[in-house]
């Protein structure tokens, strides 16, 4: 399931650059969160903190064993290489059927629609929904949903974990399921940066008619003990039930589900 598992990039090679295998994955990586047209030299470079000439070495090194392939463009995509690797990966160690049962019980608390979802690349995939007892729901995303980080709070609440060339990335490219116009002459970036932001200094953001207009949720990551959150717990609502006022009264709620499940995940 793609990112779902280590963001290589974090590998910290400034600290071991002598560490081949920890930058040889932090490149596939980030080839891999690159767009489908592909990568360049230069953007790798900046995007794992590698000298450009180390990061040619590298991509040289994964093209041989066809890990990296390169068009004619010079572009840098990942290779049919990888094809066979990934069908003989285990399956992430997530136990669903344990982590059901605490976003139930926080769709009880809150009434409203729970969803549990996984950083995919450039995105969130969407595992498992509950539902509130609130007779109308937000239900604009369905389980097995992949949306951009800046079309979900969910999004939002992984991309404020990452590095700021990935968050500058997300927001310059930032995609929304309804025309962005709708948010008239709001300085949408800035809005967006408040998001995450907040997720520093609250450990969750939220809002009403942020990502789609009418529907109001607020998103915490959940921490993770081997590295950065890949995974997130979010309230969505119609507009109306999330105020600021019952968002701070079920933070606590919300963060405590993200605590429960870190706790089921590696």
């Amino acid at each position: 399931m793609g990112a779902s598992a280590i963001t290589r990039t974090e590998v910290d090679v400034t600290h071991n650059p002598a560490n081949v295998v920890a930058r040889a994955a932090a490149v596939l990586e980030a080839v891999a969160r690159s767009s489908a047209e592909g990568a360049r030299l230069v953007d790798l470079a900046a995007a794992t903190g590698i000298a450009r000439p180390s990061v040619h070495r590298l991509l040289q090194d994964l093209t041989e064993v066809g890990y990296i392939e390169q068009g004619t463009d010079r572009l840098y995509r990942l290779g049919s290489g990888l094809f066979m690797l990934g069908l003989n990966a285990p399956t992430p160690g997530w136990d669903l059927t344990a982590i059901r049962p605490i976003a139930a019980a926080l769709a009880e608390r809150s009434e409203d629609t729970v969803y549990v979802s996984v950083r995919q690349f450039d995105g969130v995939h969407y595992l498992l929904r509950t539902e509130g007892a609130y007779p109308i729901r937000a239900q604009l995303v369905d389980v097995g949903d992949t949306k951009p980080y800046t079309s979900s709070y969910s999004g939002l609440a992984l991309l404020s974990t990452l590095g700021t060339a990935e968050q500058d990335k997300a927001l310059a490219s930032r995609s929304f399921d309804v025309p962005e116009g709708w948010l008239g002459d709001t300085d949408v970036d800035g809005l967006l940066r408040s998001k995450l932001a907040d997720v520093a200094t609250l450990g969750y953001c939220g809002g009403a008619s942020v990502v789609m207009p009418g529907v109001a949720g607020m998103a915490a990551p959940v921490p993770s003990r081997t590295q950065r959150p890949y995974m997130a717990i979010s309230i969505s609502a119609v507009e109306a039930r999330l105020t600021p006022e019952r968002m701070a009264d079920l933070a606590p709620d919300l963060l405590e589900a993200a605590k429960q499940i870190s706790l089921l995940i590696p």
